[in-house]
């Protein structure tokens, strides 16, 4: 690990989840609060859309043009202007524009979040040290998460202030971050390039199709958690949703810790399977809880976030980067972003939406029987996904015993 450059990247990751957490941790709750709740599943599709257009296409431009800091540097402050005109348009309802302008920040916000995994990678071991970096963005989620509730700004768009004002501080300070030079920049530019051909040829091997196939497929129970949990909790009578999340996010903090001792032992397939199989735990554990509304069912539901994010999602980006040659490792991330975050939100956005504005017709405590119906479709999702990936996947990258001190060299120039 080099000290020289680590805490500048735990800063980096830290203020990156930060500013996330403030404008969509609760931005359901917000709509919803705002008289906006039919728009909910729109908002998040728009979200996908947009990761679906940009994060490729930077990927690319950091990996042959620029360097990732600065192009991370002014994706952060060109949006930190867009999150200011957010609130005037849900708080006059105005659909159309505040729809627009979600659209907007997630083209700018998004390709930031792989770039930021892009630049740790290139600077660390990432199957031994990544975890530990990422856990600061954790850190980050559960201190913007705090704030919120604490201060009772789940349903206010102050949120949004908040993160307008965080991305004007992380854009300048990405200007100090480590350099990281484009690897392909030099060479000869094709339209294989502007296509990003390289990248998308990773989806030859496999392994890799099934892991990607399963993240956009678990999308839709990670969804209906992330899009919805705020307004489940405010119909179980919870009136601080953002900082009830923080019990989910803690633990996932702890688990964290654990994951590269925990991935390095079992290997990639049993740390991807347990994750993928806790998602069908944690939405039975909210199903019941919808009929009888036991406390105990939603703090486990909510505990269980360090298994279903850690175990499976940032392990995830592990395999990627260790799947992906160096000079298109940047383009790599986005890929798997645009799966989960872009073309991934998108379908599991518009489903999860479709089954909200069918399903949840009463308020409050009237709606949480319709709510066990929610939550039963993404237990069955994940279910799904846990059978077909234990069956499909292969582990070809943990059967090199090697793994720990080969990434090291691959990943220090």
């Amino acid at each position: 690990m080099d000290f020289n450059k680590t805490p500048r990247l735990l800063i980096m990751m830290f203020i990156q989840y930060f500013m996330q957490g403030a404008w969509n941790m609760t931005m359901g709750l917000v709509l919803s609060t705002y008289g906006m709740a039919t728009i909910i599943g729109s908002s998040y599709a728009l979200l996908g859309l947009a990761t679906i257009l940009s994060p490729l296409f930077i990927g690319m431009v950091a990996d042959r043009f620029f360097s990732s800091q600065k192009v991370m540097a002014i994706l952060h402050l060109v949006n930190a202007g867009v999150l200011l005109f957010v609130p005037q348009f849900i708080e006059t309802q105005n659909t159309g524009m505040t729809l627009t302008m979600i659209f907007m920040v997630g083209l700018l916000f998004y390709p930031t979040t792989s770039l930021a995994n892009s630049i740790t990678f290139s600077h660390i071991n990432g199957v031994k040290y990544f975890p530990l970096i990422r856990v600061f963005g954790t850190f980050g989620f559960m201190v913007i998460g705090f704030i919120i509730g604490e201060m009772g700004y789940s349903g206010s768009t102050i949120t949004w202030y908040i993160a307008s004002a965080s991305g004007i501080v992380l854009g300048l300070y990405c200007f100090t971050l480590p350099d990281t030079p484009p690897k392909a920049k030099g060479g000869s530019f094709t339209l294989r390039d502007l296509l990003c051909l390289d990248a998308l040829a990773l989806f030859k091997d496999r392994s890799f199709s099934v892991l990607m196939l399963s993240i956009f497929i678990l999308m839709i129970p990670k969804t209906a958690y992330s899009a919805y949990i705020p307004v489940f909790l405010k119909a179980l009578g919870f009136d601080n949703a953002a900082s009830m999340m923080q019990i989910g996010i803690a633990c996932e903090v702890i688990f964290m810790f654990l994951l590269s001792f925990f991935l390095l032992k079992a290997g990639f397939k049993i740390t991807l399977m347990l994750g993928a199989v806790c998602w069908i735990i944690r939405t039975l554990f909210f199903a019941h809880a919808s009929l009888d509304a036991n406390m105990m069912f939603v703090l486990f539901g909510l505990m269980l976030q360090g298994f279903c994010w850690d175990f499976f999602f940032t392990v995830g980006d592990i395999y990627v980067d260790r799947k992906a040659a160096p000079e298109i490792k940047a383009q790599a991330q986005s890929l798997r972003f645009i799966v989960s975050n872009g073309i991934g939100l998108l379908f599991a956005s518009t489903v999860c939406g479709q089954i909200f504005n069918h399903t949840i017709t009463g308020q409050g405590q009237n709606s949480l029987a319709q709510w066990e119906t929610f939550w039963l479709f993404s237990a069955g999702v994940a279910a799904v996904v846990s059978v077909c990936f234990l069956i499909f996947f292969r582990d070809d990258l943990s059967k090199n015993k090697k793994i720990a001190s080969q990434d090291g060299l691959a990943q220090h120039p």
